[in-house]
């Protein structure tokens, strides 16, 4: 894999993002499931929320902004981005919600930047494999279609740009997932990556992430040196689909078979049996990373064995 360019005048990258969005306090109590339920988590939700919606809307990019000139009390457009070769990004973002809950207050505060859709379910589970199926089902597809649940937040700017390169350079056969992690505490600046190895109903004995090989190599056009695995487990709360995938996944088999619950169905089962899905490597996770924003793994640093770091692996 070897850089790849727009022109600065070529078309805007075109990303939509489809975001089913939940929640009703308590909801999940007698399980302790999903953080959209759980009791007395309504504002650290609306602020996954708020950070959800902003990280999305924060990757528009535009060749010209504007400047206020305070002194001659206009609006004077700025030079083009000195950042060559990076297309504008223009981002559709359309939250799916069901009945009343959901976090209106966080919702309207966003107002015009995305498009609101309120469906009639009688199961709210099935909020996020309806999402996937307008998703799949809207007209013109764009050039990328991302999938994300309600409380992952992109911080990196350049997240759409990474994942149309990777489609680009594998000719569009391969789904590329982000490691998904949350911010610690206790143990700042170390992060928890919660999407480590599973093991598989037809794989003999576990593995350790450690133990995953690299199936591919590249070579981003900043000059970082990549690999690629295809981890024993998928899920990221997320997938991101090219215009010809989606188009193969319009026809395909509907409902995905499922992959552990109704969620991980929508954000994982979606993709899975039609193309191979690849991650980063480890050494390598920094390239694609999405933020938990409303942290529910913490509580197992306490909880669980650590396994003393292999000395080859490295400081």
């Amino acid at each position: 894999m070897e850089a790849c360019f727009r022109s600065p005048m070529a078309e805007p990258l075109r990303l939509r993002v489809v975001i089913p969005h939940f929640f009703r306090e308590g909801a999940s109590e007698s399980s302790g499931g999903y953080g959209s339920g759980r009791s007395g988590n309504r504002l650290a939700r609306s602020l996954a929320l708020a950070r959800c919606l902003g990280g999305v809307l924060g990757l528009n990019r535009a060749s010209h902004d504007w400047i206020l000139n305070i002194a001659e009390r206009h609006l004077e457009p700025t030079p083009a981005s000195a950042l060559a070769g990076l297309p504008a990004l223009q981002v559709e973002l359309h939250l799916f919600v069901c009945g009343e809950d959901w976090l209106q207050e966080v919702v309207e505060l966003f107002g015009p930047r995305l498009q609101l859709h309120q469906l009639a379910l009688e199961d709210p589970r099935q909020l996020p494999l309806a999402a996937v199926r307008q998703l799949l089902d809207m007209d013109c597809p764009a050039d990328l279609s991302l999938y994300l649940e309600d409380d992952l937040v992109i911080q990196d700017h350049r997240y759409a740009d990474k994942l149309a390169w990777f489609s680009q350079r594998t000719e569009h056969r391969f789904v590329l997932m982000p490691h998904r992690c949350e911010q610690t505490v206790a143990n700042a600046p170390q992060r928890f990556f919660v999407d480590g190895p599973i093991k598989p109903e037809d794989q003999a004995e576990p593995v350790w992430a450690s133990d995953e090989d690299v199936v591919a190599n590249g070579r981003f056009w900043d000059g970082q040196e990549l690999g690629f695995v295809q981890t024993s487990n998928p899920h990221s709360g997320s997938f991101c689909l090219s215009g010809p995938q989606l188009e193969q996944l319009r026809s395909a088999q509907w409902p995905p078979a499922q992959f552990v619950g109704p969620l991980e169905t929508a954000a994982t089962g979606t993709v899975l049996g039609h193309f191979p899905v690849l991650k980063p490597s480890w050494a390598c996770r920094d390239f694609l990373t999405l933020e938990h924003g409303n942290p529910s793994f913490l509580r197992l640093l306490s909880e669980l064995p650590q396994r003393l770091p292999d000395p080859a692996m490295g400081q």
